[in-house]
């Protein structure tokens, strides 16, 4: 490879991870919430609250999942509102809910809203395992010092 196309490839290199580093840096990492409807009924009027946050998520039909993500922030207050007919919960709260930590160790926060009861738990995020650009770049200049065999 000529010296010219080291020195492009170099400068690309380079202009793509500073790239990564300010975009980054403009965007919080989000985190996370499943919850799921395992009632008889439809989950009317559900609300998520973080940290001054309010995601209004609406209806919630019986069976069926979603997943809300929230901007990655201090350990605080996690807040769901709703309706559920048979249901004698109107909403109920996680107080200390870490989505930060959540993301770093790749997981996420499931919820499972049964008939007068919740359930929580924490399950791998596939999307946390997404390869960065960064991560594509020193796998690449890695793989490139590797000795031909």
């Amino acid at each position: 490879m000529s010296r010219r196309r080291w020195i492009l490839l170099a400068s690309l290199a380079v202009l793509l991870v500073g790239a990564e580093v300010t975009v980054r840096q403009w965007v919080a990492p989000k985190s996370c919430v499943q919850i799921t409807n395992k009632g008889d009924g439809a989950i009317e009027d559900l609300i998520v609250s973080y940290a001054g946050t309010r995601v209004a998520v609406g209806r919630l039909p019986a069976g069926q999942s979603t997943q809300v993500w929230l901007s990655a922030g201090p350990k605080g207050l996690l807040r769901l509102d709703f309706k559920q007919k048979g249901n004698g919960l109107a909403g109920f709260q996680v107080p200390d809910f870490d989505p930060a930590q959540i993301r770093r160790d790749g997981l996420k926060l499931v919820l499972v809203v049964k008939p007068n009861e919740v359930e929580r738990f924490m399950d791998d995020d596939p999307l946390a395992d997404r390869e960065t650009l960064e991560d594509r770049i020193r796998r690449w200049i890695r793989d490139g010092m590797e000795p031909v065999k």
